[in-house]
């Protein structure tokens, strides 16, 4: 299955960045999921309230990828965004940054999301501290 979240994950995200259509991202979120942002107190409870937030910054202007990273961690998919305006500062959609989204599947959907400005926390945080690369 952990094969299959990435698929998932990588997907929506793909689509919809390139289509610049950020209801593509809606089919991947559960009903009860919950996203917790960079900022302390900075938090989505449930799709809808989250799918506003993405909404508004696919809204922002168009939403451009550098680099992309991703990392199976069984149920959690850690994807690296690397970009104008991931670089954890509300509002600011220039300066160029990097942003980790640590997402939590369960039955295909995401029931948790978690941004994180460097890799080694979100590793961390999916509990992959210990993947080694070859």
């Amino acid at each position: 299955m952990a094969g299959r979240n990435i698929e998932i994950i990588l997907g929506g995200l793909v689509d919809a960045v390139r289509n610049q259509d950020p209801e593509r991202i809606t089919e991947f979120l559960a009903a009860d999921l919950v996203w917790e942002g960079l900022e302390p107190g900075l938090r989505c409870d449930g799709r809808e309230q989250a799918m506003g937030v993405i909404r508004n910054r696919f809204a922002a202007g168009p939403l451009t990828v550098e680099a992309v990273e991703v990392i199976d961690a069984g149920q959690h998919v850690i994807v690296g965004l690397r970009g104008p305006g991931f670089n954890g500062t509300l509002g600011d959609l220039d300066t160029v940054g990097q942003i980790y989204n640590v997402f939590t599947l369960s039955d295909g959907q995401v029931i948790r999301w978690r941004d994180y400005l460097t890799r080694e926390q979100a590793l961390a945080a999916a509990g992959a501290s210990d993947l080694h690369w070859q």
